[in-house]
């Protein structure tokens, strides 16, 4: 994962995988962040080389910005090739920020917190790339999920699971309600 996390380990059992909880931090020094926000929704299918099965479908909703003074954001994200299918759900938004390829200019990164299957304790970073309009095929979605404590998930772009098979990543301009948190400043 990208970044630096402080972790606090909390002993729980998730579909046969120890888990604990993470607090995703914005990467030192990194105190300006973009004053537009995204969202988006669809999903990818793997190619057998990231944790998403190959040929099996994950759906994903996110969002991500910054808003009235906080960051702001969603993520739900099912991945159907595991029995129970995994269900990830966003519990808290940590960060915001440009994505680290500058040739991608609409590329942006979201921290968070989160629950699988209802249990607490893990952290995800979603990174997401609104290349064209439509999406499909084009745009790139990719999540990392982690609990501090051996348990790791990776699926979509940056894990060759290739961009989104249906859906979209619209990135969009900032607006008055659109400031940062105390202490980060709009680029």
């Amino acid at each position: 994962m990208r970044g630096i996390s402080l972790s606090l380990v909390i002993a729980l059992v998730v579909v046969g995988h120890p888990v604990g909880a993470s607090i995703i931090l914005p990467p030192p020094g990194n105190t300006t962040v973009p004053c537009d926000f995204v969202t988006g929704g669809g999903f990818i299918v793997g190619s057998g080389t990231s944790s998403l099965a190959f040929g099996v479908k994950a759906n994903f909703a996110v969002g991500g910005g910054v808003k009235n003074g906080a960051f702001w954001g969603h993520l739900e994200y099912n991945d159907h090739s595991t029995s129970p299918p995994m269900r990830v759900h966003g519990t808290g938004v940590t960060g915001y920020f440009l994505g680290t390829d500058t040739s991608k200019p609409n590329d942006r990164v979201i921290t968070g917190t989160a629950q699988i299957n209802g249990v607490d304790g893990f952290t995800y970073m979603v990174e997401v790339n609104d290349k064209a309009e439509p999406g499909r095929g084009v745009d790139e979605f990719s999540i990392d999920l982690s609990n501090g404590a051996g348990f790791d998930y990776e699926a979509g772009f940056n894990y060759s699971d290739g961009p989104i098979a249906g859906g979209n990543i619209q990135l969009h301009p900032g607006n008055p309600s659109s400031t940062p948190p105390s202490g980060f400043t709009c680029q």
